[in-house]
């Protein structure tokens, strides 16, 4: 591994580090997110999340083109896409110019980012030439670039609705008149920002509004985070370097003699980098007490793309800034001994696991929820003291100031150091770990959903409901996708993906307005129904044995009219494509309409009532998250295809991989067994995987997740069974007289049963290296494998049905003539 430290030390020495987005101007390659219209109005990208980070981060790493390790990837991200301090400018009575690009990088930040990039060095010829589609690209841009947008917005009177917050927060120490960090906001009170920062008026000049907006932070369970602290940190982290003091000022001449004469980059690349500003910052105005922390809040409720502080002063170390650089710091001091392990892990996979409910970077302890203790386990204050006061005399020679420190330095560090304590340990609050996981499903939803659209509803109403549900459901390359169809035809207006940044990159307000609006039932589900065929044929062809739930949602604003032939058609769809679920939820209550069209009416009927400013998106998309939760994982007999000719399966198996301590649920319809097969049955091993503790293989055919715990509340006690399954065993679930005691299809129940995995969280072992298949390194592999499986259709009814509904179609076709 010394190669790659060597190659990058000598390319620091010769200076072979300088990058565009060190210079004094917005970087080439990045000047397309502060010229294109489009691009400018940051609605138009995807929110700024963790989830949307680490989605990004993957479409690059899985290019085929790409074969770097976690740490060139980590600075490579760095000198391409970050880029501090950008700001807008433009004097008033000066007309524009178009050769004149009106921002350029000018605050505070980019002064610490362009040494830190003489810290990070980076290897260029270690990756291609990389292309992201524009959204994406200026995404990544914004969420790893600190700056602060204090641009009047035009919104600036709702900003003393962030006083109305106040019984919600956490009072700040000693401080009066500044609002501290937001455990929670009144969604009633969300702020909501046009987004559009193009060219303004003179008046819009810096430094007006009361409410800026700091750029370069994601959202996550665990607080806002500074993306770009957290990333530096890492790759600080993955080659740890000594530098010079005066090889970092190259040949300036240091005010400060006394401070130790060189620094660690990690420091400078998250904790000491902030809090060397605020001391050199908040120093040259005169203050002896350094000022740490400024919360804020974010602006809408789902979809987050706009961090709005509270204040304008003393705001050189914020809360997302904090704890970003807490996060980067503790990952970065405990990477190397990660990557000795596991020299395979991926960035994304190292942020997928810290930013995770449970488990962790294969230790419980070493996730974001536990912040607080890895806080004090890490952090050194006389160290971190040291660090900070010779970073700060090397930035103190290029940075602009208000004055000029001539001595005092260290008891400025002395009472930052100090505020920064007092205020991440009072007023830094994250979600426990203990109630992280009493509040997080042990299962992951992998599921096929396809959303179908009733355009007539305004944009700003549903958009954050399918935002809710894109994170409800994990839509990303190892968990589910989406589909976006017409409610008036069933035409496809979003292709599935599995990439949630891509979808929001896609579905704007402008590509809303331009879908058609109404509903028409007969044609868009008859549309519906043949795309899901079709897709029966295609996986039949590709020996397609299990995976993905399917579950098919209308979303309507507008009464829907049905008829015998949008009957007939949901029915085909129950009976023709038996592993799809259709749910309906409807702006008003339409049971006596659309009872006869779902499985279940009092599940799959859903009455929503969305507020106009998509504030109360939580408690009206339960039911339908927890409708989609209970559709498990298909298991097919995959010779059945779209026409359900008799033929039996064989033996046929697929893998499959599950989280420790997590379940995997899965469902086969009685479509596959049910006639009286005595060598039927499911069949669940290691196979010839590395095994990691045992399984345990639970069944029902009432519960739909069933589980060892499941049989809480419930009448029949006997109605989940659940065994183990060792190194070298198996269960076996009996698929004989399945269906004896009913005459139907239709009135024979579903198989569920589920896989746990009674693993440890700590598993360190490396059971999948793969990550085209692996979320995480741990993830353990078992063996699914059917016998025996049949292929039982209504095909005489299907047929009729399908006669019947050509026939009034035809029969509509004459009338209208």
């Amino acid at each position: 591994m010394y190669w790659l430290s060597a190659l990058l030390l000598a390319a620091f020495a010769k200076g072979a580090h300088a990058q565009s987005t060190a210079q004094t101007s917005v970087a080439p390659d990045l000047r397309e997110c502060y010229t294109d219209p489009i691009l400018l109005n940051r609605n138009n990208l995807p929110p700024t999340t963790m989830q949307t980070l680490i989605d990004i981060i993957r479409q690059i790493e899985d290019n085929p083109n790409v074969r770097v390790d976690l740490r060139v990837m980590a600075a490579w991200l760095l000198h391409t896409y970050r880029q501090d301090g950008i700001q807008y400018h433009r004097r008033e009575g000066v007309a524009m110019s178009a050769n004149v690009l009106p921002f350029s990088p000018t605050f505070n930040t980019f002064h610490r980012h362009r040494l830190l990039l003489r810290m990070i060095p980076s290897n260029p010829q270690g990756m291609p030439n990389i292309t992201l589609p524009a959204p994406l690209k200026c995404a990544l841009h914004h969420m790893l670039s600190t700056t602060v947008d204090a641009r009047l917005r035009g919104d600036e009177s709702n900003c003393g609705q962030l006083s109305q917050y106040r019984a919600l927060r956490t009072s700040r120490s000693a401080r009066g008149g500044r609002n501290g960090q937001l455990r929670q906001h009144n969604p009633n009170d969300d702020v909501e920002s046009t987004g559009s920062f193009g060219p303004r008026t003179a008046r819009q000049l810096m430094g007006e509004s009361a409410c800026p907006i700091l750029t370069g932070v994601v959202n996550s369970r665990w607080g806002a985070i500074s993306a770009g602290n957290l990333i530096a940190g890492i790759a600080a982290g993955a080659e740890p370097q000594q530098i010079s003091i005066t090889d970092l000022t190259r040949g300036s001449v240091l005010n400060y003699q006394n401070v130790q004469q060189t620094v660690s980059a990690i420091f400078p690349a998250t904790l000491a980098g902030d809090l060397a500003e605020a001391v050199l910052i908040q120093g040259t105005r005169g203050s002896q007490a350094i000022e740490i922390g400024s919360g804020g809040n974010w602006n809408s409720t789902q979809a987050r793309r706009f961090f709005m502080l509270s204040n304008r002063l003393n705001i050189e170390m914020t809360d997302p800034e904090i704890a970003g650089g807490i996060d980067g710091f503790v990952l970065g001091n405990t990477l190397l001994s990660t990557y000795a392990a596991h020299s395979e892990i991926r960035l994304s996979q190292l942020l997928d696991m810290f930013y995770a409910p449970r488990n962790g970077v294969f230790n419980s302890n070493l996730r974001a929820c536990n912040r607080q203790n890895l806080r004090t386990q890490f952090i050194n204050e006389p160290q971190l003291a040291g660090e900070t006061n010779a970073f700060a005399a090397a930035l103190d020679t290029i940075m602009p100031l208000e004055g000029t420190l001539t001595g005092g330095l260290d008891s400025l560090v002395q009472s930052a150091i100090r505020n920064f304590q007092t205020y991440s340990s009072s007023n830094l609050h994250t979600l426990s770990c203990a109630t992280t996981e009493t509040t997080s499903p042990n299962f992951r939803l992998r599921t096929n959903l396809y959303i179908v659209l009733d355009a007539t509803w305004p944009y700003n109403t549903i958009y954050p409901a399918i935002s809710h549900l894109l994170d409800a459901i994990e839509v990303n390359k190892y968990g589910s996708s989406v589909t976006l169809l017409s409610a008036f035809d069933g035409s496809i207006l979003i292709p599935q993906t599995f990439s949630v940044a891509e979808f929001h990159s896609a579905y704007t307000a402008a590509a809303h307005q331009a879908f058609m609006t109404g509903v028409n039932l007969e044609t868009s589900l008859t549309t519906v129904r043949l795309m899901m065929v079709e897709n029966l044929r295609n996986e039949s062809a590709s020996n397609y044995v299990g995976g993905n739930s399917t579950v098919l949602l209308y979303l309507l604003n507008s009464a829907a009219q049905s008829n015998q032939i949008v009957v007939d058609q949901a029915r085909l769809l129950r009976e023709g494509v038996p592993d799809t679920r259709l749910l309906i939820a409807s702006s008003s209550n339409q049971q006596d309409n659309l009872a006869n069209l779902v499985r279940d009416p009092q599940i799959d009927l859903i009455t929503l009532n969305l507020a106009a400013t998509g504030t109360n998106v939580d408690t009206n998309m339960a039911q339908v998250v927890a409708g989609i939760q209970t559709v498990g994982r298909r298991v097919v007999n995959p010779a059945c295809g779209a026409n359900f000719a008799p033929e039996s399966s064989g033996t046929r198996q697929f893998i499959d991989f599950v989280e420790p301590g997590f379940i995997n649920f899965y469902r086969i319809s009685p479509n596959y067994f049910f006639s009286d097969n005595a060598n039927a049955r499911v069949r669940v091993s290691f196979g010839t995987g590395l095994a990691a503790g045992t399984l345990t293989v639970c069944h029902s055919r009432s519960v739909s997740m069933p589980s060892q715990n499941s049989s809480i509340g419930i009448v029949d006690t006997g109605a989940v069974t659940c065994q183990n399954v060792a190194t070298s065993g198996t269960a076996d679930i009996g698929l004989e007289s399945a269906c004896s005691d009913s005459s139907t299809i239709g009135q024979c129940p579903p198989l569920h049963f589920s896989v746990q995995s009674n693993a440890p969280g700590e598993t360190s072992t490396a059971t999948c290296i793969d990550p085209a298949v692996c979320r995480f390194p741990n993830s353990i592999r078992f063996q699914i494998q059917v016998d025996g499986l049949g292929c039982f259709s209504n095909a005489t009814s299907i047929l009729s049905s399908v006669i019947f509904v050509l026939f009034g179609l035809l029969l509509n076709i004459v009338r209208s003539l």
